[in-house]
């Protein structure tokens, strides 16, 4: 799951972040550096750009669940500071036009990068020099603070975003999956000092707890120069428990808006975790035979999340009458809970095929894949990795084997419900 795009108002059906599966086994895709960091390669020697990923298992909230915001903050401080040349990792790749995107989710951090190949392993060197061994000072975090405040704000004021972290707060009962990501104001932000940062990143940003993932024009030379880089030691994963029964919540937002949402199989389940991939893809799609559109001109999304602990199955949509919609969706999934025919399961397979193929046809989106599935816990397992397992599983899928999977996890549904704040009159 990465940082969820604002397209909720934009389209009926998100395709799952999944990258075209590949038969061909490499050695040497998937492994460890001296230094305990995990990594994961699917070269294209013909791309012009390197796409490289750190991912990490940390608590966007910190290690109590009590400051929002601090990975962010943390993050984005570490890419200005001084590392190669006196120059910080953002200068670095901003230098030769790339880019690098820092996602946080609840118990997840991702530092996306892409660069013109020749500046691959310059690039990489400076990433494992700010972020293994950096240091935070007042000046970058001066500079961080700026860049949290923002994307906090942009939080807010995204539908789909505010949804989830009401959904994943009232799904999980503690840890990291139950936190914000972000604060609800900036002078939380402006509360964390120094020390509780550096703290943070110190422990958080360890080899130990960290997987790199690589794509497009790339191989295994850029580890030689970082493979022993960094502080020891390592975190166990942080768990967040799922509540045991599901409730009902209404609120009040900028629009009206639904919400469900379902513990699912943790990564470990690969079958059941991928035939949820299956319905996610195919939720939305009107051969299922739905008896009604989506009320009112309504729109929404579904997606599965993949964790190394409980998964989140969540669906959300936007309406004039989301009460009406969530009737309809919720109906959907009962169709779902009897096996499809062959045929209609062969349609379905093939555009689920598709959506693999072409969510991620480029070298970042493939990166972020591998990166994020190493740290959840599964390296072998992302979609796109060469001879992974993820086509394995797909293999598997049967009607039956999706049906079984619709009635063990999407029974009994969380749901928030958004009315929209009415206006007041001049």
């Amino acid at each position: 799951m990465k940082r969820l795009a604002p397209a909720l108002l934009a389209c009926a059906v998100l395709l799952p972040t999944f990258a075209s599966v590949r038969a061909d086994a490499a050695p040497g895709n998937i492994g460890h550096l001296t230094s305990g960091a995990g990594y994961s390669f699917a070269a294209d020697p013909a791309s012009p750009t390197a796409a490289i990923g750190l991912w990490l298992h940390v608590p966007a909230s910190g290690y109590s669940f009590d400051s929002p915001g601090i990975a962010d903050l943390a993050a984005h401080a570490l890419a200005d500071v001084p590392v190669v040349g006196g120059l910080s990792l953002r200068e670095i790749v901003e230098g030769v036009g790339g880019t690098i995107e820092i996602e946080p989710s609840p118990n997840l951090l991702g530092i996306s990068i892409v660069v013109p190949k020749a500046q691959a392993p310059t690039t990489v060197r400076a990433l494992a020099e700010a972020y293994f061994a950096g240091t935070i000072d007042a000046k970058s975090l001066d500079e961080a603070r700026h860049e949290t405040s923002v994307r906090a704000v942009e939080e807010r004021f995204n539908i789909e975003n505010e949804l989830q972290r009401r959904l994943f707060a009232a799904l999980f009962t503690s840890g990291p999956m139950h936190a914000p990501v972000y604060p609800s104001s900036a002078s939380s932000l402006d509360a964390m000092h120094l020390q509780q940062v550096r703290k943070y990143a110190e422990r958080a940003f360890r080899p130990g707890n960290a997987s790199l993932s690589f794509a497009g024009a790339v191989d295994s030379s850029l580890l030689a120069q970082i493979a022993a880089v960094g502080r020891s030691g390592k975190d166990a994963p942080l768990e967040s428990p799922s509540v045991e029964s599901a409730t009902m919540q209404s609120v009040q937002g900028s629009s009206p808006a639904i919400a469900i949402g379902f513990a699912g199989p943790p990564i470990a389940s690969r079958d059941e975790a991928t035939a949820l991939d299956f319905v996610a893809s195919a939720l939305l799609d009107r051969e299922l035979g739905r008896a009604l559109p989506l009320p009112a001109g309504g729109v929404a999304v579904a997606r599965f999340v993949t964790l190394q602990g409980n998964g989140v199955f969540t669906i959300f949509g936007v309406g004039t009458d989301p009460k009406k919609m969530e009737s309809v969706l919720l109906d959907d999934l009962v169709r779902l809970r009897t096996p499809l025919s062959r045929p209609r399961f062969d349609r379905l397979l093939r555009a689920f095929r598709f959506h693999l193929a072409s969510a991620i046809d480029v070298p970042q989106g493939l990166s972020d894949n591998l990166g994020w599935y190493a740290a959840a816990g599964d390296a072998a397992y992302a979609p796109g990795l060469p001879g992974g397992q993820y086509a394995r599983s797909i293999s598997r899928l049967t009607p039956q084997s999706v049906a079984a999977a619709v009635r063990r996890y999407l029974e009994d549904p969380t749901t928030i419900l958004m009315t929209a704040v009415a206006e007041k009159s001049a």
